[in-house]
């Protein structure tokens, strides 16, 4: 009990921060207090993003004063809870032919995933970890994890052609595979980053996305985040939880399952039944809501971060989300010749 009082503290002072913050860039810029507030973000914005929404709550119900006109909280393809997030991982592998009837049901069979937490080793048998690592081999290298149909970039190669050209766009199904590369690249020009103003100090290594540099706790990912959906949802406040139906990561089959059990939970009904969404005359995506305050939705062919992969469905969803409109199921542009 003692660890995940822990871990939550640990996302809580985060999420005060981000209400100081808050609070402090609205004594600023006084124009915006009356503004829509609308949340959102992809992966661990499935944590953070939902701790923000309560403590912003908890400040609206203690406030005599000002309060967050906060209006919808939207989430990516998030990490939601653990037991159910891991193991729809190796179901998505076993699904798209990935890996093997054999390793899938080894996993299936042998693995208890109800109190998996991000530890090493993790809290599952020998045997469970060995079809894991099994699963994880077979898989490989030349995957991308994050949207699987893309192809992947040779770093050893990128970065040769960006030395000698300093540009080396590779495209895989419209994609720019080779784009953390290249912005690794850009963004350590001395010329770039003297018009930004960044790394005046001049420190001795290179800039990466992620980096040895900062430790980040991973206890906090332990924590299921079902219980503060639902106090955001009893609050009057629309969730949409959204996934790139070719992220084998945090995959929509978890997602999917677990939007449903909080439905339950809350005893809402289906209004809109699981059916297609369209977008430019094509599907979009498939979605379906309850209780008219929570949305899932997939968007089709679209990777762990949607906008990466279909920024165009992306940005319909993005939209209708915002204004406050159900994603449209019906095209006006008929089969028939």
């Amino acid at each position: 009990m003692g660890y995940f009082r822990l871990a939550s503290l640990t996302l809580l002072l985060t999420a005060k921060d981000m209400h100081t913050f808050f609070l402090k860039w609205y004594e600023k810029f006084p124009k915006f207090k009356s503004r829509e507030l609308f949340l959102t973000g992809e992966s661990y914005a499935g944590h953070y993003i939902p701790q923000l929404a309560e403590v912003l709550l908890d400040h609206n119900a203690q406030s005599t004063d000002f309060k967050f006109n906060i209006k919808g909280v939207a989430i990516g393809n998030p990490l939601l809870r653990l037991d159910r997030d891991v193991p729809a991982t190796y179901e998505f592998f076993w699904s798209h032919g990935m890996i093997s009837d054999e390793i899938g049901l080894k996993i299936m069979n042998e693995c208890d995933f109800d109190d998996y937490t991000f530890a090493n080793p993790h809290n599952v048998t020998d045997t469970c970890n060995d079809a894991i690592s099994q699963a994880n081999s077979i898989i490989g290298d030349y995957i991308n994890s994050y949207d699987v149909i893309l192809d992947v970039c040779y770093p050893s190669i990128v970065n040769q052609e960006l030395r000698l050209r300093k540009m080396a766009t590779k495209m895989s199904v419209g994609v720019d595979v080779c784009m953390t590369y290249e912005r690794r690249f850009y963004l350590n020009l001395p010329e770039v980053q003297k018009a930004l103003h960044a790394n005046r100090t001049k420190l001795p290594y290179r800039w990466f996305m992620c980096s040895d540099v900062l430790n980040y706790s991973y206890t906090d990912g332990n924590i299921n985040i079902l219980p503060i959906l639902k106090k955001i949802i009893q609050n009057h406040i629309p969730v949409w939880v959204f996934s790139g139906d070719q992220d084998s990561v945090v995959p929509l089959l978890g997602s999917r399952t677990l939007v449903r059990e909080l439905a339950q939970d809350l005893e809402f009904k289906i209004t809109v039944p699981y059916g297609a969404w369209f977008h430019k005359g094509q599907v979009g995506g498939w979605a379906t809501e309850y209780g008219n305050l929570l949305t899932f939705a997939t968007v089709r062919a679209a990777a762990h971060m949607v906008p990466y992969a279909q920024p165009s469905r992306a940005l319909h969803l993005f939209s209708s989300f915002v204004r406050g409109r159900r994603l449209p199921n019906t095209t006006h542009i008929p089969m028939d010749d």
